[in-house]
């Protein structure tokens, strides 16, 4: 066997060592995941968050192809452990209601976008059934209390040295990697206000996708049992961080995130959550005009809503009007893989709308009005199980259960400004909401060790 699988990957290697080194780790993963549930699936979050980097890097070896296998990697591997979780755990009948009503309204956009660009097609099918199916893996989470939240642990970990990466990405030069992915890349939005310096995007592809984690990331952070001071010295690099993607959608996204946690969880938690705010507004304005960088994001963030200075929001507001008439016309929609990324990586030539920063309008576009309506009908129903969820939680589980909720509409207010069902961030929702459905579902009991809220639903799905 191991004789087999060298030879295999000298064969891809010879081909391509993008191929070579996406098979090798999805053989990996696979392999950690069948020794260790746990490790597989923190190896699966690590891969989303460094993939996009040993992309980078393994270009400087290679030219990459047209089509990148490590691209798709973290979509399979995904949907692979997503497949090994089924079989382990028995949704119940809400749960396999909303993955199928979700992954029809996505598929509804599949036959004619098939017509149009099979390649955007199947590359945007893979990507949004991929990130739902996360789903899965969020309720097998749920469903074991002694593992707790496999996201919630990496991002606690992983999230600093990505953040001060990002940060020496925006002081320092870049390394040879980063800085031959931003000479070859084809985001628009890449410089920095600041003359000469980028908006920092850390391991990740684009300063819009490390925004939204690092937003993620805060709101867990909040959520934790720390001193102030504690929470305040590990949040300060991630805010600092945040601030330098200049993504005002992701700031707007986490003002309202955290106003959600502090109403849902109320006490002490609440409180804190306030201070951090306060302290944070105070920091900017103390420090908005003192130095060239501070200005450029105060300057950023205060142009938002202005119809003069806010350029890609009046972008932003044309597209919409343009092309909701035609979505709403389109009872099939223009095709899956016609909106966004997947328009972008198209092979035929064709390419359809890839500015369109409006996620709800994506869809909308992509697989017509019917198809939407299931897709939000999934959406709603997953945040309305957090909501339940939360509401009888103890009060030791309170605060994660109010920061689960917090991250769910703090996704769907960035849903306005990109297509956040697509990538990592719509792995995180899925995930999200597959553990907002199963702890629904559960009977919640205290741990004896512990003291904290565990739930009682088996991994076959059953309440013993």
């Amino acid at each position: 066997m191991i004789a087999f699988v060298a030879l295999l990957a000298g064969a891809m290697a010879v081909r391509s060592p993008q191929l070579a080194v996406a098979g090798t780790l999805l053989l990996l993963l696979f392999a950690i995941r069948v020794e260790s549930r746990s490790a597989g699936l923190a190896t699966l979050w690590i891969y989303w968050l460094l993939i996009p980097m040993v992309r980078r890097i393994v270009d400087l070896v290679g030219s990459a192809p047209a089509s990148d296998p490590l691209s798709v990697l973290p979509f399979v591997a995904t949907a692979l452990l997503a497949l090994m979780e089924l079989r382990e755990n028995r949704l119940n009948g809400r749960a396999r209601t909303i993955l199928a009503v979700a992954a029809a309204g996505f598929l509804i956009g599949v036959p004619v976008g098939l017509t149009v660009d099979p390649a955007a097609t199947t590359f945007a099918a893979t990507a949004y059934m991929a990130g739902l199916s996360a789903f899965v893996i969020g309720w097998g989470d749920e469903a074991r209390p002694e593992a707790g939240s496999t996201l919630e642990r990496v991002l606690r970990v992983a999230l600093l040295p990505l953040a001060l990466y990002g940060i020496a990405q925006y002081f320092f030069p870049l390394t040879a990697w980063d800085a031959n992915w931003v000479d070859s890349t084809q985001l628009g939005s890449i410089e920095a206000p600041q003359e000469d310096h980028i908006r920092v995007f850390s391991t990740l592809n684009s300063p819009f996708t490390f925004a939204i984690l690092l937003s993620v990331g805060i709101v867990f952070s909040v959520s934790m049992r720390r001193r102030f001071g504690t929470a305040l010295v590990y949040l300060l690099p991630l805010l600092v961080a945040l601030g330098l993607t200049f993504v005002r959608s992701a700031w707007l996204s986490l003002v309202v995130g955290l106003i959600v946690y502090a109403a849902a969880a109320k006490g002490r938690a609440a409180g804190k959550t306030v201070a951090i705010i306060l302290v944070c507004l105070v920091g900017v304005v103390v420090l908005g005009s003192s130095n060239p960088t501070t200005k450029a994001f105060t300057d950023r963030i205060t142009s938002l809503g202005d119809p003069e200075a806010d350029v890609s929001a009046n972008e932003r507001l044309e597209t919409t009007n343009r092309l909701l008439p035609q979505s709403v016309g389109q009872p099939l929609g223009a095709g899956l893989g016609q909106a966004g990324l997947a328009a972008n990586l198209s092979e035929s030539g064709e390419t359809g709308v890839v500015d369109i920063d409006n996620g709800y309008l994506a869809v909308l576009y992509q697989s017509g009005l019917i198809a939407f309506l299931m897709v939000m009908w999934a959406v709603f129903a997953s945040v309305s199980a957090a909501v339940y969820s939360l509401g009888r939680a103890p009060p030791e589980a309170r605060s994660y259960r109010a920061a689960v909720l917090a991250i769910l509409v703090m996704l769907l207010v960035a849903e306005a400004s990109a297509d956040v069902l697509f990538g990592i961030p719509g792995v995180v929702f899925w995930y999200l909401a597959g553990l907002s459905v199963a702890s629904a579902a559960s009977e919640p009991v205290e741990s004896p060790k512990s003291g904290l809220a565990i739930n009682r639903l088996s991994p076959s799905g059953a309440t013993p």
